[in-house]
């Protein structure tokens, strides 16, 4: 009966049962594991290059901006090592979080940039981000923030490549 009333809600709504979770979508009804708490931060030193997590495995390498194709793949950032200061520290994302998209000079709430983005409520609670210094810098596999984009002035580039699990 709840499945029921659930298509007559808004997107976001859920019934939950103790292993599965049924949420609407838009026009679709979504299937989904419980969500379990996971409260990883994963610190990535300078010089790292493989990281595993939940969404897959990070590489990351460093490289002269003039060997450096720039990516026009989500999957892949690249970033101006200038105005990164390391760690970086791999996490989910938090209510609160904000960034500065690349190609814009506003700061934009994390939760309003995937509403636009029309992800559904399980492609949020996946959703990971990367940090230097308090600030995100990539929000994982869809965009990078405008402040470390590779300008004219950029010497040397940290490319990281999502490789989904």
């Amino acid at each position: 009966m709840q499945v029921l009333t659930l298509l007559q809600r808004e997107t976001g709504k859920y019934v939950q049962s103790a292993s599965h979770r049924i949420i609407r979508n838009r026009k679709w009804l979504i299937i989904a594991p419980n969500q379990q708490v996971e409260a990883a931060h994963i610190l990535i030193e300078d010089g790292e290059s493989n990281i595993q997590f939940a969404m897959g495995n990070l590489q990351a390498r460093t490289l002269p901006v003039d060997n450096s194709p720039l990516a026009t793949n989500n999957s892949v950032a690249m970033l101006d090592v200038s105005v990164i200061r390391f760690p970086l520290l791999l996490r989910k994302w938090r209510k609160g979080d904000y960034f500065y998209p690349l190609g814009m000079q506003k700061k934009k709430k994390l939760s309003r940039f995937f509403t636009d983005q029309k992800l559904s409520l399980t492609q949020k609670e996946n959703a990971w981000v990367i940090e230097s210094d308090k600030k995100i810098l990539w929000v994982v596999g869809m965009r990078i923030d405008d402040r470390f984009k590779v300008t004219e002035k950029t010497k040397e580039v940290l490319q990281l490549g999502l490789i989904p699990s």
